[in-house]
């Protein structure tokens, strides 16, 4: 496993916005969404990347080299864990990425769960929604909650890549938790009825935006969009106090 980078902040979106949280982002992506055009400067090359704002925990060949390796569970617990010596509660533990379950199956990041959980937190994971979970074999999962952030087409990735239906539906039936984020363009209606189509939970939109200029140019509209269409909408509070800089 490759824990890319741990912090304490709040959430910045979705259901939970402005809840403490502790943050715990690995590496690996089965998306790279060029469409969302963050700019990033290779550390191997100097070459200039394009893809998320998180593409720094996607691009292996790129980032890789930045990322902390760990094989046993117990260590990389204690890692995050490290995070609440100053404070006397306990946050939300949000697991994220890159795409956190595409190692879902991973002895060590099970592990890490099954320790976060014997721990008393209340963990959620941030995911594209495209892996389909054995939710009988890996049962850990049902316990947890999942903010799914399934893909638009302002991603740039082909619809049969990010959506997967069956996963979507998968994690809505047997999280304890899970809601939609969507980040939303001028087309976004007809393809989050699609997505959401007999999926009873909450859906929240939020506006485009790598960085506070971006995000106030966009915000508006998607305010607007929410109100007409009866959707619930998310700012993205960490864009807004801190631009695009990484470990908030």
């Amino acid at each position: 496993m490759y824990l890319v980078e741990s912090f304490l902040s709040i959430q910045g979106e979705g259901k939970y916005a402005g809840y403490p949280s502790l943050f715990a982002r690995f590496g690996g992506c089965n998306l790279r969404c060029k469409g969302f055009g963050c700019e990033f400067i290779s550390p191997l090359n100097g070459s200039k990347l394009i893809g998320c704002d998180s593409l720094f925990a996607v691009d292996e060949k790129h980032f890789k080299q930045e990322w902390e390796s760990f094989d046993d569970a117990q260590k990389l617990f204690s890692k995050i864990i490290m995070h609440l010596k100053d404070i006397d509660y306990l946050p939300h533990l949000v697991i994220t990425g890159g795409e956190p379950l595409i190692h879902y199956k991973n002895p060590v990041f099970y592990g890490f769960l099954e320790l976060a959980l014997d721990y008393g937190f209340n963990v959620f994971f941030e995911t594209n929604a495209t892996v389909e979970i054995d939710f009988d074999k890996f049962a850990l999962y049902k316990k947890v909650g999942f903010a799914m952030s399934v893909k638009l087409s302002n991603s740039g990735e082909k619809y049969e890549k990010r959506v997967n239906k069956k996963a979507i539906q998968n994690i809505a039936l047997h999280a304890k938790e899970a809601f939609f984020k969507f980040v939303v363009s001028e087309d976004a209606l007809a393809q989050i009825k699609d997505i959401t189509k007999d999926i009873d939970i909450p859906i929240f939109c939020m506006p485009l935006g790598a960085n506070r200029t971006e995000l106030e140019k966009n915000s508006h509209a998607v305010i607007l969009f929410c109100l007409k269409n009866g959707y619930n909408y998310s700012d993205r509070i960490h864009v807004r106090l801190w631009g695009d800089k990484r470990g908030v």
